[in-house]
C-alpha cells in the first residue's frame, strides 16, 4: 500500500540509528471492508511522541479484539529524526511550509541536499501522494500534538463544514483560525485539497495522561467517521467521559485573535503558570524578551503559551464563539450565499483569482462577516484585507496538483 522511503545523503545506517523505534508507518489496521481511511499522524514535532504511542496502542487493541473495522486506520510517525532526538525539530518546523510553492522548490532539488525536515517532508509526500491521488472520498487526517504548558485538550480545524463532524464529536473545545495566523500547516494543506483535517492538542508533553487522551480521541474519531459502530468500542463511554471531564466548564468553540511571533534572537521567556484557556487582561504582562515586557494587545483567553526553547509561536489569544453563529454560517454556506459577498460595500474581487476578495482595512468587522460565508482571512495587502474562499464540500476531493504529481514521479524515478 505504501511506497518505500526516499533516499538522501544520510547513509542507511545513520538513518536507522536516528529513527530507531519510529518506522514511518507505525501501524495499519484493515479488514478489507469498504469505508473511510483515517490517517493519524504523531510526532510532527519531535518532542511530542504521545500521538505515536497512542495510535500504536489503538491498533494493538484492534488486532487483539479482531474488530471488524470498515475502511483503514493508519498511524504515521511524521518527524522521525526529531522523535529520535526528542527535539521539536532539527532544522525547521515540519508543521509549516506545506505550501505549494515551497513543496515544488523542495522536489526540484536533489534529494542528496536534504537536511532534517526537508528529508522528512519529501518522504511524507511520497508516502501520502498515492493515497491522495487515489481517494474517491475525503481522507480523514487526525494530527496529534501535545503542549509545553499545562492545560486542557482541544481540537483545531479550518472552519469548513466537512471538518466539523470529526472535530465536534471529540467533545473537547474546538479552536478556529489557527490556519489563518500560521502558514503552511500539514492538515491545512490536506484540507485545501478537499480532505478532512483535524488537529488534537492532547495535553502536556511527557504526561502519561496525554497518551490516554489521544487514544480516546482516535477511538471517538473512528466511530464518528463510520469506521466503527459504537458497539464495536466497549469502553466508548469511558473515552467520551475522559475528554468531557478534562474540559468541563470550558467554551465549546473559540477563535484565535492574536499570535505573538518569536524571533530566534528574541530571548523570549514566558511568565510562569499560564495555561490554555486562562483569561488574561488587556495590556497584561505575560512574557519578557530582549526588548522588555511582552504585553497582551487585548483581553482574551491564553492559548499555547511557549515553555520550550524551540518554536516561533510565543502564545496565542482567543475569544469564545457562539454556537449560534456556527449554525448561521453552515446555513449560509449550504445556500451558496457566499456569492453575495462581492456585493457588500468596500469589497473588490481579485481580477486574477475569483475566489479571492479585497476589503478596505478600515472595516474591521469584515473579518467576522467573511468567516460566516466560509472565507479565510489572509494577510493584509497594504491598506486592504485579503480573503480567500475555503473549498466548499460540494466540489469533492481533488487530486494532487499536476505539478506536484509530475515532480514526485520524477523524484521516484531518480531514486528520491
Amino acid at each position: 500500500m505504501f511506497p518505500r522511503n526516499c533516499s538522501s545523503d544520510t547513509s542507511a545506517t545513520e538513518r536507522d540509528s536516528e529513527s530507531s523505534g519510529y518506522p514511518r508507518v507505525v501501524g495499519t489496521y484493515t479488514r478489507g471492508l469498504p469505508g473511510p481511511h483515517l490517517l493519524v499522524t504523531g510526532g510532527v514535532h519531535g518532542n511530542e511522541p504521545d500521538g505515536v504511542h497512542a495510535v500504536r496502542q489503538v491498533i494493538a487493541r484492534l488486532e487483539e479484539r479482531g474488530t471488524q473495522l470498515r475502511g483503514t486506520l493508519t498511524g504515521v510517525a511524521a518527524n522521525r529524526g526529531g522523535l529520535a532526538r526528542g527535539a521539536r525539530f532539527i532544522t525547521r518546523d515540519l508543521n509549516r511550509r506545506w505550501l505549494l510553492d515551497e513543496m515544488i522548490q523542495l522536489l526540484r532539488r536533489d534529494p542528496a541536499s536534504d537536511e532534517g525536515e526537508d528529508r522528512e517532508q519529501r518522504e511524507l509526500l511520497h508516502l501520502l501522494a498515492p493515497l491522495l491521488a487515489a481517494a474517491r472520498e475525503p481522507l480523514i487526517f487526525l494530527d496529534l500534538h501535545s503542549t509545553s504548558g499545562e492545560g486542557a485538550p482541544f481540537a483545531c480545524m479550518a472552519d469548513v463544514i466537512r471538518n466539523r463532524k470529526i472535530a465536534f464529536a471529540l467533545g473537547v473545545p474546538v479552536v478556529l483560525g489557527l490556519e489563518e495566523v500560521i502558514d503552511g500547516s500539514m492538515i491545512g494543506f490536506f484540507c485545501d485539497l478537499g480532505h478532512v483535517g483535524v488537529a488534537v492538542e492532547g495535553g502536556k508533553q511527557g504526561d502519561p495522561r496525554t497518551v490516554d487522551t489521544h487514544a480516546s480521541a482516535i477511538w471517538i474519531a473512528l466511530v464518528a467517521a463510520g469506521c466503527l459502530a459504537a458497539a464495536d468500542v466497549p469502553d466508548l463511554v469511558d473515552h467520551r467521559r475522559r475528554l468531557a471531564d478534562m474540559t468541563r466548564g470550558l467554551p465549546r468553540v473559540i477563535e484565535i485573535r492574536h499570535r505573538h511571533v518569536v524571533a530566534e534572537d528574541d530571548a523570549f521567556t514566558m511568565e510562569p503558570g499560564y495555561t490554555n484557556f486562562q483569561p488574561v487582561a488587556d495590556h497584561q504582562v505575560v512574557a519578557h524578551d530582549r526588548h522588555g515586557p511582552v504585553r497582551t494587545p487585548e483581553a482574551g483567553l491564553m492559548m499555547l503559551p511557549r515553555y520550550q526553547s524551540q518554536g516561533e509561536d510565543g502564545y496565542f489569544l482567543a475569544r469564545p464563539v457562539s454556537p449560534f453563529w456556527l449554525r448561521v454560517s453552515a446555513g449560509l454556506r449550504r445556500a451558496r450565499a457566499d456569492r453575495l459577498v462581492r456585493l457588500l460595500p468596500g469589497v473588490e474581487r481579485d481580477p486574477l483569482r475569483h475566489d479571492r476578495m479585497f476589503v478596505e482595512a478600515d472595516r474591521p468587522r469584515a473579518i467576522d462577516v467573511f468567516h460566516l460565508f466560509g472565507y479565510r482571512h489572509q494577510r493584509a495587502a497594504g491598506e486592504r484585507f485579503v480573503f480567500s474562499r475555503r473549498r466548499p464540500d460540494a466540489i469533492g476531493v481533488d487530486d494532487l496538483p499536476a505539478v506536484l504529481r509530475e515532480l514526485l514521479a520524477r523524484d521516484a524515478a531518480r531514486g528520491g
